[in-house]
């Protein structure tokens, strides 16, 4: 059996090419991390075949140690860089998509000689993880479910749990949860069919909730969301993506337009249980569209492009949305992350730009407004050098960020809130930011003495 040394600090897309390496490649896998310690696990364990190593710009000298030591102590084994790191014709190759597990699948099972028609042969049968929290917002499925049963070292057994069609209980999925299963599993070739299924569940769901209470539209929205930006960051825009993302555009929108006052409604986005950067999104549309209409700039298509910016400025963080906290410089610098993750935070807002971009029918100034909403116009960091450069609405989305992740903060921490108004005032002076801080003080005062 192959043996595969795994390098990945991303704790999702290690259990996904684990898992995947395991099924499909037949090979036993042995996390590391980093390059350090795989040069140590190789001074005992020399006929290693296969070295993933996800790479990162910050970090050349540890593919350069790691070549450098299997060239001369390790012919027989080769390094498979993802994301960044050095190709060279005998001993590794690259592959810079270091999210597509699916291509480093492949070139994994072609570095190993594992065919097509050896993996046609195996026992194992072709099934792909699906997260488990997809199943507790559902209630059937369109194709038949399974558990994966660990058999042996090397071999494993999927067991149906849910039958194409059949109305399951959630009580089973959250015992499963309960249990520490991460990953249901469908057949490879229904990957596809049930990403449009969930959409599609989704998308009538929200649809329907239009009129029902909004602490209930808030649990619907959130959960929508979650799944969207997930399917977003793996399979890209699809008819299935976009369309669940506009329904939940639509649902964030309405939620603000049905309700008369923007305080209790941010409350109880606020204070529901759902995740941070859910509440981040729909609270940032909210506090923006009420600045928009104090400013009389309120029209439909500025109330939507404040809630496609809010839904995608922090996409980046699908994986571990503990890091969207880290909003500052500063915090970055104490936050004690691994290069790869800092290098995400300080990256987060041009990476995010960058894949709206992809959207085909993004509307005009998304992508200028989320690359631009910590301040910096290449999307890098969190320093204002330039705010004259930045659009009305790049000054009213980032205000309103400001002010809703002190709320956010606030809420964790605990104890009374500072106030929060007078801080935007100190810390940004531009005639055009203190207008926009203004509009957001009018809308609070007048809503207080309501």
């Amino acid at each position: 059996m192959a043996q595969v040394i795994l390098v990945e600090s991303d704790k999702t897309l290690r259990e996904l090419l684990s898992i995947n390496f395991s099924t499909y490649v037949g090979c036993e896998v042995v996390p590391r991390e980093n390059a350090q310690d795989v040069i140590a696990l190789l001074t005992i364990l020399p006929n290693v075949d296969l070295i993933v190593y996800h790479a990162i710009e910050t970090d050349k000298e540890g593919p350069f140690q790691l070549l450098t030591y299997v060239k001369e102590n390790c012919p027989d084994t080769t390094i498979l860089f993802t994301g960044f790191g050095i190709e060279d014709e005998s001993f590794s190759v690259i592959v810079p998509e270091f999210k597509n597990w699916e291509k480093i699948v492949q070139q994994a099972s072609k570095i190993l000689g594992i065919t097509t028609e050896s993996l046609r042969r195996r026992a194992t049968p072709d099934y792909i993880p699906i997260p488990i929290n997809y199943f507790l917002t559902l209630d059937s499925s369109c194709c038949d479910v399974f558990i994966r049963i660990k058999k042996g070292a090397d071999d494993y057994q999927f067991i149906k749990r849910i039958h194409t069609g059949d109305t399951y209980s959630k009580a089973m999925v959250q015992r499963y949860v309960e249990q520490g299963l991460k990953f249901f599993y469908v057949a490879k070739d229904m990957r596809e069919n049930f990403t449009n299924y969930v959409s599609n569940f989704l998308v009538e769901r929200l649809e329907s909730s239009y009129q029902g209470p909004v602490d209930k539209q808030i649990e619907h929205i959130a959960q929508s969301y979650d799944v969207a930006t997930r399917e977003i960051a793996k399979l890209g825009f699809n008819t299935a993506t976009i369309q669940l993302t506009e329904s939940i555009l639509e649902s964030m929108t309405k939620t603000i337009q049905n309700s008369p006052e923007m305080g209790p409604l941010l409350r109880k986005v606020l204070n529901s249980k759902t995740g941070y950067m859910y509440q981040h999104c729909h609270m940032t549309a909210i506090v923006a569209s009420e600045i928009l209409t104090t400013l009389n700039a309120g029209t439909k298509e500025n109330h939507m492009k404040m809630a496609y910016a809010g839904f995608f400025h922090d996409i980046s963080f699908v994986n571990n949305e503990e890091l969207a906290k880290i909003t500052s410089y500063e915090q970055l610098e104490k936050s004690e992350l691994n290069a790869e993750d800092w290098d995400l935070v300080f990256n987060h807002a041009l990476e995010a730009s960058i894949m709206v971009g992809r959207h085909p029918d993004v509307p005009k100034g998304i992508v200028e407004m989320i690359r631009n909403h910590h301040g910096a116009m290449n999307g890098k960091g969190f320093t204002i050098t330039e705010p004259e450069k930045l659009s009305a609405m790049d000054k009213i989305f980032f205000i309103s960020c400001e002010f809703v992740k002190e709320l956010l903060a606030y809420k964790e921490a605990g104890g009374k809130p500072a106030p929060i108004i007078d801080a935007l005032y100190t810390k940004y002076t531009d005639e055009e930011m203190v207008k926009v801080i203004r509009a957001l003080e009018k809308t609070l005062r007048a809503k207080t003495k309501k």
